[in-house]
Order: structure tokens, then sequence, then C-alpha cells
């Protein structure tokens, strides 16, 4: 039997923030509108069948592609340095993107890893935390697997959101929590309780991996590549930083009632 998708089961299901990764069970079936949504939020969908495998769809047929790439097969890689086809990858070499491989201590690679944990991270708190921040985190891993992507496949990152609020707005609540949440900056303290102690443990981490990402793009003479990526960390930090209050607090206003607030400069709803 199909899993029947609509507009009303997205919502329900997903944030459905701008930019971010749904994935749906392989025999879904999608309503008109549902498809609408899903174009207008410009989401990247993958299908997931019941061994792990996944799928998109081009011309109305599923494609088996990579979890991260979303290419259909693999490509033979050459070595960054000899510049020769690698037909049997050695143990102290790895694939800088599906074309290049590098040595596993090239800098990239330990960003790389540094996002992988905090990946790793959200991905525990999600099974850790209700709904209320689960949407959350779930947007959160999401761009964390985008940026990931856009990295590894040389492509520039596209506008994200997290539960549909914006990188200007993540940062305005995350530098002004008590003109806009309510409450002060926060000291990490026991008192907060654990919610907020497991959140602050994910913001240090992506703390740690925008780090090494300013590392490996930021050269000596300050020229910045992948300034998308840059940013795109700085906010997310913002955004563990915006969740952690919400969580103290056990308020939760949407997106629509935080950019009145932004609007009208005061924490009152």
């Amino acid at each position: 039997m199909s899993t029947f998708i609509t507009e009303d089961w997205l919502r329900a299901n997903h944030t459905l923030s701008e930019g971010s990764e749904i994935r749906l069970p392989v025999d879904s079936r999608m309503t008109p509108s549902a498809r609408e949504l899903i174009d207008a939020r410009h989401l990247l969908v993958k299908f997931q069948d019941d061994e792990g495998r996944l799928f998109v769809e081009e011309q109305e047929q599923l494609q088996p592609v990579h979890g991260l790439t979303s290419e259909p097969a693999a490509q033979v890689a050459h070595c960054e340095l000899c510049k020769q086809h690698v037909q049997e990858k050695p143990d102290t070499l790895t694939h800088l993107n599906a074309q290049v491989m590098v040595a596993k201590n090239d800098p990239r690679l330990a960003f790389r890893a540094s996002l992988d944990s905090s990946i790793a991270t959200a991905v525990w708190l999600q099974t850790e935390f209700d709904k209320s921040a689960a949407l959350w985190l779930a947007d959160i891993r999401s761009l964390l697997g985008n940026i990931m992507r856009a990295d590894a496949l040389e492509i520039a990152l596209p506008e994200q959101q997290i539960v549909g609020l914006s990188a200007d707005d993540l940062h305005r609540l995350s530098h002004q929590p008590l003109k806009y949440l309510g409450h002060d900056h926060l000291v990490p303290d026991a008192a907060h309780g654990r919610d907020v102690a497991l959140l602050n443990l994910l913001r240090t981490s992506i703390r740690e991996s925008e780090i090494c990402a300013a590392q490996v793009f930021i050269g000596v003479d300050y020229h910045v590549q992948k300034a998308d990526l840059l940013q795109a960390l700085n906010r997310l930090s913002s955004a563990v930083y915006v969740l952690m209050i919400l969580c103290l607090k056990k308020e939760w206003p949407d997106a629509k009632t935080l950019q009145r607030r932004l609007a009208g400069g005061t924490h009152a709803a």
C-alpha cells in the first residue's frame, strides 16, 4: 500500500524550512498541493526504502543515489598530488570529492570530521527532545548536512532557514535575547538544567566546526573562500543559542511571532 503524502501531512511532519532536506517512504504518492509546497520551499526530497537505500525522482522515476552527493554512481577519482587515477584506494588517502583524493592529514578533512561530529550530536539530540525542540533540531541537522554536501560537491549553499527564521532573524535574536526573547544572555550553568546543557554541547560543537572551517577557508591575506559556509555555521550556533533560551523559558513562539517581535522591537507577543 502506498503512503499518501498531502500538504497537511507535510506540514504536520516537517518544518518545511526553505532549502531543507526531507525523506519520504519510497512508496510515497503526493498530491498536487504537496508537490507545489515542496517546489515553493525548494526542498530536497529523498525517498528511502526498508533497506535504507536512497532515491531521488527523475522524470517520474526513482533513481538510486548516494546519500550525500545524490549522484547515481561512484566516479574514479585521481590523487590531488600526482594527478593519477586511483583504482584501489590506500588507507592513507580518502575522497575530498567525487573526483579528487587527498591524504588524510589534509586540513579540509579535519573540517569535515568536525562537521561530522556536529551532525552526530544533532542527530543524538533529536532523539532526546520532544517535538517543540525536535523541530528546531531537524532543521539544524538538515542545514549541517547541506553544508557538508555543498563543501563536498563544490557548490554554493542555497539560502537556508531554521523553523522559518532567516539568517538575519537568528542573528538579531541571539544578539539581543532580552529584548526579543525575554531572557538575558546565558552563561553555562548546571542550574539551567539537562536540556540546556545538552544543547550547549551542540552549540560548542558547531562553534568548533566554524573555527575549523575558518582555518581552512580564510587565507593569511584574509582572502575568504566559501564565505557562505562560514556564515551558515555562524548562524547555526546562533540558532542553537536561541533554542537554549527557549528551552530554559519553556516557551515556543512560532516563526511569525518571533518575526513580529523583531519588527516591533520587543519580546511582547
